[in-house]
């Protein structure tokens, strides 16, 4: 028999564009996306960034089937070049897309 865990659909999406704000002293770069289950239950994320070890995991619980919003800022005190991926760990893995950001100093 299979559990409604591995039945679950977990959806983690990543909006397209951050919003970046400041001039290196520092940058913010925000993130946004959402976490969608089509069960209730507890899922565990985190964000990842390219060349850096993943960041610290969080949980949110859903009452319901739904979908939750998310987001990540970054703090950029010099020019770069980097990505950010939202990743579900718990209860099954899913990523969404990488999202790309480049904070320039003028």
């Amino acid at each position: 028999m299979l559990s409604l865990l591995t039945l679950a659909a977990i959806t983690a999406i990543l909006d397209p564009s951050p919003v970046m704000t400041g001039n290196c002293n520092p940058t913010r770069v925000h993130f946004t996306g959402h976490i969608a289950s089509d069960i209730a239950g507890k899922v565990t994320y985190t964000w990842l960034r390219a060349n850096k070890p993943a960041g610290q995991t969080l949980t949110v619980n859903f009452d319901k089937p739904g979908s939750v919003p998310v987001s990540y800022d970054l703090m950029i005190r010099k020019p770069e070049d980097g990505s950010v991926m939202l990743r579900v760990v718990l209860p099954q893995q899913s990523d969404s897309a990488r999202v790309k950001f480049r904070v320039t100093c003028k």
